[in-house]
């Protein structure tokens, strides 16, 4: 390719010279090729190709992502990271600013103590009051002066006060508790404790009613680190009676920086529960003990014990330990849950035991007859379901007492109503459904065992004849 490069240069120029001059002799020819190596160096170096010189890229701001979309374009190098995050092109840079660990809370440094002042009026709601609280313990003030003040404004009441022995965090400061009442939220408890030179709501609970009841700040759980165990009555609206005393368990957590919850919900009890090592194994159970009869709100209720033990992970009933029911109607309220579990043993043991027991109580004067007819009501309904050979004698000794079926309590109505559809078809369900007939024309059927109070079931017609 050269050679021919060679041969159209030199023919070129020898076309511009005169035709005289065309015939040259060995210097001149030398001459031509001397020129025209200098033409060919000179044509190469501009066909060679030329490398391009780096460009700085032009820097574009970085806009705002729309989901979906895809966005190309360069980014501005930064020299340095401005610490609040001013002008950062990428956003990872700025989450990662963002997201700096924080500092640890000293627990341990409290504010200087001094005598700030307390309004003599009571502030009007409860966010006022928490308020009063914790700025006058941020100033210096001295809790104990603060629970006089509580009490003079009528907050503290029998159960309410102020509890300074317990610290939380293990910071080596001890928290403030504070159990009162306010006007418009009832009890309320606070754990209040300091953090970095000011104090703090670490807790804060309305219980409602009376202000809550403090029963334990100690380990109960033997875990190294304080629990707090209170409880506080709190009554129904529609019955002021029916009262109940309802317990939590919490514990400061270190991780989360919070108080967690020890229990799965809250232990109501007829009365406040005690915290004791029943088993002596150094964890402390919670023992709820119950000697409440009831009232007419309630209905009658079980007396016993409760026991609440360490599981590991929370506290969860452990040990029931129920004293003897002392009313029929119990025994026949027993009696009908194991019914509709169908442990028809059970159930027949507790409708005879409600039969035949004269040491059980009634709860409303005009029991007698009516419970007893219930009760055989009822076992002729397990018998049959259960084809067993008792079923005839215990409905003869049923309607025996009652040989004028217009004077006959409701329940034998019931029976009779089922013993004759049972005979006509021998379908249980058949039977249940003329039962149930006669139940929607009289409704006491229902209302008889529905006046026990709000502790008790609540029965409807399928109850009655489930089949």
């Amino acid at each position: 390719m050269m050679n021919r490069l060679l041969y159209v240069v030199k023919r070129a120029f020898s076309d511009q010279l005169p035709a005289s001059s065309r015939k040259c002799d060995v210097l001149c020819v030398s001459s031509v090729t001397s020129v025209t190596l200098w033409l060919v160096l000179i044509l190469l170096s501009a066909c060679a190709p030329t490398a391009s010189l780096p460009t700085a890229p032009t820097p574009i701001p970085f806009p705002t992502m729309t989901p979906g979309a895809r966005l190309d374009g360069v980014l501005p190098a930064q020299i340095s990271l401005p610490l609040d995050g001013v002008g950062l092109s990428n956003p990872a840079t700025a989450v990662a600013l963002a997201s700096q660990p924080t500092a640890t809370p000293n627990y341990a440094a409290c504010p200087v103590p001094a005598n700030p002042p307390l309004d003599e009026a009571a502030p009007t709601n409860g966010l006022a009051l928490r308020t009063v609280i914790v700025n006058y313990l941020t100033q210096g003030g001295a809790p104990l002066t603060l629970a006089d003040q509580l009490r003079r404004w009528g907050a503290i009441g029998e159960q309410g006060g102020v509890e300074l022995s317990t610290d939380f965090t293990g910071a080596g400061q001890a928290d403030v508790i504070l159990s009162y009442t306010a006007s418009d939220e009832g009890g309320t408890l606070l754990v209040l404790g300091c953090v970095n030179g000011v104090y703090d709501l670490r807790f804060q609970t309305a219980t409602g009613g009376d202000a809550p009841q403090l029963i334990s700040s100690a380990d109960l759980n033997a875990d190294n680190r304080p629990d707090l165990l209170f409880s506080a009555q709190t009554c129904s609206v529609e019955n002021p009676d029916d009262c109940a005393y309802r317990t939590q368990l919490m514990t400061f957590d270190p991780p989360s920086g919070r108080f967690v919850s020890l229990l799965n919900g809250t232990i109501a009890s007829a009365s406040a529960p005690t915290a004791n090592d029943m088993d002596s194994d150094r964890v402390q159970e919670i023992v709820a003990r119950s000697d409440f009869d009831g009232n007419r709100a309630t209905g009658p209720l079980r007396t016993g014990t409760y026991i609440y033990d360490w599981n590991g992970t929370n506290y969860t009933l452990s040990i029931v330990q129920l004293d003897p029911p002392r009313f029929k109607i119990q025994v026949l309220q027993e009696a009908d849950r194991a019914f509709t579990r169908q442990e028809f043993d059970s159930a027949v043991a507790l409708y005879s035991q409600a039969e035949t027991d004269t040491g059980l109580r009634f709860w409303f004067n005009d029991e007698q007859g009516l419970l007893s007819s219930y009760a055989f009501y009822r076992l002729v309904l397990a018998y049959a379901y259960t084809e067993d050979d008792r079923l005839l004698p215990t409905y003869q000794a049923a309607i025996q007492p009652y040989p004028d079926p217009a004077t006959a309590p409701i329940y034998t109505a019931l029976l009779n109503t089922f013993w004759n559809a049972l005979q006509v078809t021998g379908n249980l369900n058949s039977a249940c459904r003329e039962v149930q007939a006669i139940i929607g024309t009289r409704p006491e059927a229902l209302e008889l065992l529905n006046r026990y109070g709000s502790r008790s079931p609540t029965y409807t017609a399928a109850d009655l004849c489930p089949f």
